[in-house]
C-alpha cells in the first residue's frame, strides 16, 4: 500500500531533509541553495518550506525549473509582505524586480519567473488551463496567490485589504445631511452651541492661553460629523488638543454618552499618554464649567486596541468581532499610523455600523511594522479627501519656535521629510557637526562624527553621566527600599517613584536595528550599560549577584501578559520594592515598577523572565508613540535596510530638546535618501 503520510506538511519536511522511507514522485527538489537567499531577505526556514509545499500543489506536470520559479516568486512576495507590502507589483521596473535582485536570482531564473507569471495571468482571465490554476486565481479565487492589477498578493492579504477598503468606502461615503455636508459646515444647532462654548474657554498654560488654531478647530468639526474622521499632524501638533476639546463638546450635548466612548492606541504607553494629556488638558482650564468637571471624574478610560477588542490569547482571535460587536458609540484611535491591515480589519468589523471612529496619527511616521500603511492610504484617499474626512495640521506646538533648540529640531526634522540632505540643506536645517564628544552642547539637533574606535564608548559614557547627573541625590534614591502594601504603594511613595521613573523617561538612545549592526544596535548598546552599571551600582543599590537585570535599570515589555496586565512596549524601572502585608513585610528585592493608571505596580524580576529587555536602548519602532526629551540615535557603520527617511524623521520628532546623531556623514546622507516603498491597494480601493 503507498504511504500517504508524506503528503501531509510534517511528511513534506521529512521528505526536504531525506528522513522519510518513500518520497512521492511530484514532490520538487527540496532547495537547499535557497537557504541562504531567504536568510538574506530576513525570511526564516518556514518561508521557504512554505514556499516548497505551494510548489508542490502544481502536480508532476511542471518541470524543476517552473517548480523552482514559482518557489522563488512566492518567496519573493512573501518577503513584500515581511517589508510591509500588502503585494508585490509585477510591473516592469517595480517591485518585483528589487524583491529579485534582493533573491540573487539568475538571468535563466528570471526567464523561468516572467514565463511562469505569464501563464498565470492568462489563467486568471480565462484563457488557458493548466496545472498553474491550483496556485493563482483572481479576485474571488480561494487559492494561495491572487493577480490583481499587475500584482501578486497572498490571498490571505488580498482579502483583508478588499474588506478594509470596503467598510472604509461605506464610511467616508455615509454623510447624513441631517448631521452634516461634504465640507463639515452643516452641524447641529446644540453642537455649534457647545463649540463655541469650548472655543472661548482654552487651557492656560506657561505660555497663555492654549487656542486652538484653524485646522484644529476644523478638526474638531469634523470628528463630530460622518462615521470617520482622519487627523494628520507632526508631533507635537496638538492633536491631544483636539481629542480633550471634542470631549468637551461631547460632554456638553450628551450625544454619545461619555460611557459610550473608546480611547485607545496601538500600545499602552501611548494609551496612557493620551489620557493623561488629556487630563492634564482638562486641568488646566482657569474655569471648568460643569460637563467639564464632569469630564474630567468620569472622563473614557484609554486602553490598547488588544484590550478594547478583548484579545483571546492561545487563539489568536478578538471576543469582539461582526458577530459580538462593540458596544462603544464613538472610538478615538491614536497613534493610528501604527496599525497595520489586519488590525485595521479587526477594529472595523468589531464596530457598530452606526458608531463613529476617528483616527489621529502622522502619515509621515513609520508605519506599521505588519503589513499595511492603513493611515497613509487614508490620507491619500480621494474619496476620503472629497468628502472632507481628513484634516492635515501643521502648526507644531511641543518643541515651540520661540525655543532654538525647539525650531533646530522642527528645521531639521522637515528638511528630512522633504528628502533634503544635511550637504544640501540650508542653514539651520541641518545637524550641527561635532567632531568630539567634549564639543556637543546637547541642544537642538547635533551630529557626532565617527573619530577613532572609542568614540562611540565616550560618547555612551557621556550620556551615562548627563542622566546620572542631571537628578540629584540620584543614587540614594535607587539605594532606597520601596514598600508596596496589598493594595499598592502610597501616596508620597508613588510621588517618589514617579520622579525618577519621569527622569529616566527624559532619556532614550535609539537605534536603527536590534542586532550589533557595527556595535550600534539594541543589544550592544543595552549590553554596553549594563556591564557599566554593574560596575558602579552593584554595591550601592544592592543588586544581588544572581540578578540579571540591576537596580535602576529602564526595562521594557516585550510581550504581552494579560494576567499581570503588562503589554509589548510598557516600559519600567528595577527598584527595590519590600511588599508588606499587616504586620509582615519581605525583604526587599529587585523588582520591575510600571505605572498604571494614577500610581504604579510592582513585579518580582522572576515573574516576568522572558518577557523583559534592556531599555537603555531601544530600537525606534519601539519608541514610537513616545516622547523624551533627550535624544541620541545610533547610526549603523554600514547602511541597513531599515535605515529610510521616515525613520530618520520619526525618531527626531520623538524628542523635545535635543537629538545628538552618532554616525556618519554618508550613511545619514544615504538613510534620508531612501525611502520605505510599501505597495498597497487599499488607496487604489478608496479613489
Amino acid at each position: 500500500m503507498k504511504d500517504f503520510s508524506n503528503w501531509t506538511p510534517l511528511g513534506c519536511g521529512a521528505v526536504a531533509m531525506g528522513l522519510a522511507e518513500t518520497t512521492p514522485g511530484n514532490v520538487p527538489g527540496y532547495p537547499e541553495d535557497l537557504v541562504a537567499r531567504t536568510e538574506y531577505r530576513d525570511l526564516g526556514i518556514e518561508s521557504l518550506f512554505f514556499a516548497w509545499e505551494i510548489a508542490r500543489l502544481l502536480g508532476p506536470g511542471p518541470s524543476q525549473k517552473e517548480q523552482r520559479a514559482l518557489m522563488i516568486l512566492v518567496l519573493a512576495t512573501m518577503a513584500a509582505s515581511a517589508g510591509g507590502s500588502t503585494r508585490l507589483p509585477f510591473k516592469t521596473g517595480t517591485h518585483l524586480e528589487r524583491a529579485l535582485d534582493e533573491l540573487q536570482t539568475s538571468p535563466e531564473e528570471r526567464t523561468a519567473i516572467d514565463k511562469l507569471l505569464g501563464q498565470a495571468q492568462n489563467i486568471c482571465s480565462g484563457s488557458t488551463d493548466s496545472a498553474l490554476a491550483a496556485v493563482f486565481g483572481g479576485p474571488g479565487d480561494y487559492r494561495p496567490l491572487i493577480i490583481d492589477h499587475d500584482c501578486l498578493y497572498i490571498q490571505k492579504l488580498h482579502v483583508l485589504e478588499a474588506r478594509v477598503g470596503s467598510i472604509l468606502r461605506r464610511r467616508i461615503g455615509d454623510l447624513p445631511g441631517s448631521q452634516t455636508t461634504p465640507t463639515g459646515e452643516k452641524l447641529d444647532p446644540a453642537v455649534k452651541s457647545a463649540l463655541a462654548e469650548v472655543f472661548d474657554s482654552p487651557p492656560v498654560e506657561i505660555y497663555g492661553r492654549v487656542e486652538l488654531d484653524a485646522d484644529q478647530k476644523e478638526a474638531v468639526r469634523t470628528a463630530l460629523s460622518g462615521r470617520i474622521a482622519i487627523i494628520s499632524g507632526r508631533p507635537g501638533s496638538g492633536k491631544t488638543s483636539i481629542v480633550a476639546s471634542l470631549l468637551r463638546v461631547l460632554a456638553r450635548t450628551g450625544e454619545p454618552a461619555l460611557e459610550s466612548i473608546a480611547l485607545a492606541a496601538p500600545t499602552g504607553k501611548a494609551a496612557d499618554r493620551m489620557r493623561q494629556s488629556i487630563a492634564n488638558h482638562l486641568a488646566a482650564i482657569p474655569a471648568p464649567a460643569r460637563a467639564d468637571r464632569r469630564l474630567a471624574e468620569a472622563c473614557p478610560p484609554s486602553s490598547t486596541l488588544h484590550r478594547l477588542l478583548s484579545f483571546l490569547p492561545g487563539t489568536e482571535r478578538f471576543r469582539h468581532n461582526e458577530h459580538n460587536l462593540l458596544s462603544e458609540q464613538l472610538v478615538i484611535v491614536d497613534e493610528s499610523s501604527m496599525i497595520d491591515l489586519a488590525m485595521m480589519d479587526s477594529l472595523l468589523r468589531a464596530l457598530h455600523p452606526e458608531a463613529r471612529i476617528i483616527f489621529l496619527g502622522d502619515s509621515d511616521q513609520l508605519p506599521s511594522i505588519e503589513a499595511g500603511a492603513v493611515m497613509r492610504d487614508l490620507c491619500q484617499s480621494r474619496t476620503a479627501n472629497k468628502y472632507g474626512r481628513v484634516v492635515v495640521l501643521k502648526k507644531n506646538y511641543r518643541a515651540r519656535e520661540e525655543d532654538s533648540s525647539g525650531k533646530s529640531i522642527l528645521d531639521v526634522a522637515a528638511a528630512i521629510n522633504d528628502g533634503i540632505t544635511p550637504t544640501t540643506a540650508d542653514s539651520g536645517k541641518a545637524p550641527a557637526l561635532k567632531n568630539q564628544v567634549p564639543e556637543l552642547a546637547f541642544k537642538g539637533v547635533e551630529q557626532l562624527q565617527p573619530g577613532d574606535e572609542n568614540q562611540r564608548f565616550t560618547f555612551l559614557a557621556a550620556w551615562r553621566k548627563r542622566l546620572r547627573s542631571s537628578l540629584p541625590d540620584l543614587e540614594n534614591r535607587l539605594r532606597r527600599e520601596y514598600i508596596a502594601d496589598p493594595s499598592g504603594f502610597d501616596e508620597q511613595t508613588a510621588a517618589d517613584i514617579r520622579l525618577i521613573i519621569a527622569h529616566y523617561e527624559r532619556f532614550r538612545i535609539l537605534c536603527i536595528t536590534r542586532i550589533s549592526a557595527g556595535g550600534t544596535g539594541t543589544e550592544p548598546v543595552n549590553a554596553w550599560f549594563h556591564r557599566s552599571w554593574f560596575d558602579e551600582f552593584r554595591q550601592t543599590a544592592r543588586t544581588p549577584e544572581n540578578s540579571y537585570y540591576l537596580v535602576g535599570e529602564p526595562v521594557l515589555v516585550t510581550r504581552n501578559d494579560y494576567t499581570l496586565r503588562l503589554y509589548n512596549g510598557d516600559s519600567g524601572l528595577v527598584l527595590l520594592v519590600s511588599t508588606a502585608d499587616g504586620a509582615r513585610r519581605r525583604p526587599a528585592e529587585p523588582m520591575a515598577v510600571f505605572p498604571r493608571g494614577g500610581g504604579f505596580v510592582a513585579f518580582p524580576l522572576e515573574a516576568l523572565r522572558g518577557r523583559l529587555d534592556l531599555a537603555w536602548a531601544t530600537t525606534v519602532h519601539k519608541a514610537q508613540g513616545s516622547e523624551y526629551e533627550n535624544v541620541a540615535i545610533m547610526l549603523p557603520e554600514t547602511h541597513v535596510r531599515p535605515l529610510t527617511r521616515e525613520l530618520l524623521y520619526t525618531a527626531i520628532t520623538r524628542a523635545k530638546k535635543s537629538v545628538v546623531i552618532v554616525g556618519a556623514a554618508e550613511v545619514l546622507e544615504t538613510g534620508v535618501k531612501r525611502t520605505m516603498e510599501r505597495a498597497s491597494g487599499l488607496a487604489d480601493l478608496l479613489r
